[in-house]
């Protein structure tokens, strides 16, 4: 085997090296088994949005969803998200996420859209309710209050944390330890108002008294029922009621204005980054990094200043990126150094080079190895293990070789006005700089354009077109040129 077949045989290795997007937790599941149900029917007025409040985005993710991966974190397997309507943008990312739909048709409280979900719950022995607007609930959070539960056989068990402004909130009230109400504020004397500790909207139940208990409660004057009245009547009929204080308060952030979708946002982002450099990735300036929930970056990377990897966007171990680098829905290699340019929807293998300036387009997939050099641009192409791609250069709709050179100022012309045409360049081919490739073309293996030519025709392997229009000229060997 030759030095050169040697490398090319490394790098076809070292491409499929690839990190995965989505790696599993792992660890304990106490919500198996359990029918969680999310309260989403709810529009926001305060937002003053047309989009439903569950699905403003917090660190790149609908709240939602947000909740919907800490559900499954803690091992919920089965979701019921309540929508306020059977079609609507909320329940077909339910949908999609993998949830079912339950629909409150009129806004009659949070009792009474948990109890719209009875059906969908199913045979399931135990229920979480939680609120769709609560977008930095941790799984750990949601596993803890499912085994305190359990431990304490409670027939309802609810999270609480304590907050230095508790306004707005409804006051829980201890005796002895134990809940002995939830006065909302509305209700509260001075003595109430002063107390601390606060509903955060997360319920445990047992089914076979909560269904029932919801389609008991009286409706308030205003004709609707709340789920803070369940906890007052489980206490009333001697229930054994739990609250379960939460270790982190920032976890109970509700969402319900723009102010507070900003807050939510710095507090995801930070632990986002937290969480990362606690994995051995540095972060030369986290206030200046922008990173989305669910991005993964391997050990011993480096994010210079102002880094976005944003939606599914995976890197692999000791890549250095930026600064001033944005990657969305891109995967990662091990050892990828990334100048200061835009990747989206492409796929990078191991040591990939790309210089400042580039923008890496969707559909494209850089192998082990290859080089870009500043302000390239590479659109639906795939670009070959080894290969050069040169400066100011434009590779769209083009499937690029290996060990390919391409000179500086080079494009595939890929547009005749009407439709996209492909471009095919053979392993080892040279193309001289500021060539002007008009698709659809193929140039050989080993082939060779001359600088400035404009080549409208394939190119044979071996051979070489120079000129404007240009001129194809054979093999060494080969008698004669093609005119």
């Amino acid at each position: 085997m030759t030095v050169e077949h040697h490398d090319r045989n490394q790098r076809r290795q070292r491409q499929t090296s690839l990190i995965p997007l989505r790696m599993s937790s792992g660890g304990s599941a106490p919500l198996r088994g359990w029918t969680a149900v999310v309260l989403a029917a709810g529009r926001g007025v305060r937002m003053r949005s047309r989009r439903p409040k569950a699905l403003h985005e917090v660190a790149g993710r609908p709240m939602l969803l947000l909740l919907l991966d800490a559900l499954a974190g803690a091992g919920c397997d089965r979701v019921v998200v309540v929508s306020a309507d059977a079609d609507d943008a909320v329940a077909r990312t339910a949908r999609e996420a993998g949830a079912l739909v339950a629909v409150q048709r009129e806004p009659r409280g949070t009792a009474d859209a948990a109890l719209s979900a009875v059906e969908a719950a199913g045979e399931a022995g135990r229920v979480l309710i939680a609120h769709g607007d609560l977008p930095l609930l941790t799984s750990g959070s949601l596993a803890a209050l499912a085994n305190a539960h359990l431990e304490a056989r409670a027939t309802l068990s609810l999270l609480t944390v304590e907050v230095e402004d508790p306004t707005g909130y409804g006051r829980i009230v201890r005796s002895g330890g134990s809940v002995a109400a939830i006065v909302e504020e509305r209700d509260a004397d001075e003595a109430t108002r002063a107390i601390r500790e606060i509903n955060v909207g997360v319920y445990a139940a047992e089914a076979a008294w909560l269904w029932p208990a919801l389609a008991s409660l009286a409706p308030s004057a205003g004709g609707e029922v709340y789920l803070p009245d369940a906890v007052r009547a489980a206490i009333a009929a001697g229930r054994a009621v739990l609250a379960c204080p939460l270790a982190d308060a920032s976890e109970a952030q509700q969402v319900n204005a723009r102010s507070q979708l900003a807050a939510a946002e710095a507090a995801l982002r930070a632990r986002v980054r937290e969480a990362l450099m606690a994995g051995g990735v540095t972060i030369v300036d986290p206030s200046a990094t922008w990173i989305d929930a669910g991005v993964e970056v391997g050990e011993d990377s480096t994010l210079l200043p102002g880094v976005h990897l944003l939606g599914a966007t995976a890197v692999g171990r000791d890549c250095r990126i930026g600064p001033n680098a944005v990657l969305r829905d891109t995967r990662l290699g091990e050892r990828c150094i990334i100048g200061g340019s835009t990747i989206e929807g492409a796929t990078l293998a191991d040591d990939v080079q790309v210089g400042p300036y580039c923008h890496i387009r969707p559909g494209s997939t850089i192998e082990a190895g290859a080089r870009l050099g500043n302000y390239a641009e590479v659109k639906a192409s795939r670009i070959g293990a080894g290969s050069r791609v040169g400066h100011f250069s434009y590779v769209g709709d083009a499937d690029v070789g290996e060990d390919v050179n391409i000179g500086a100022g080079t494009i595939t012309a890929n547009y005749d006005g009407a439709e996209k045409h492909r471009t095919v360049i053979g392993d080892g081919a040279f193309i001289g700089s500021d060539s002007m490739l008009v698709a659809p073309l193929s140039i050989g293996a080993g082939a060779r354009t001359g600088v400035g030519s404009v080549v409208t025709r394939d190119v044979p392997p071996g051979a070489s077109a120079i000129g404007a229009p240009a001129r194809i000229r054979k093999p060494s060997g080969e008698a004669g040129e093609e005119q």
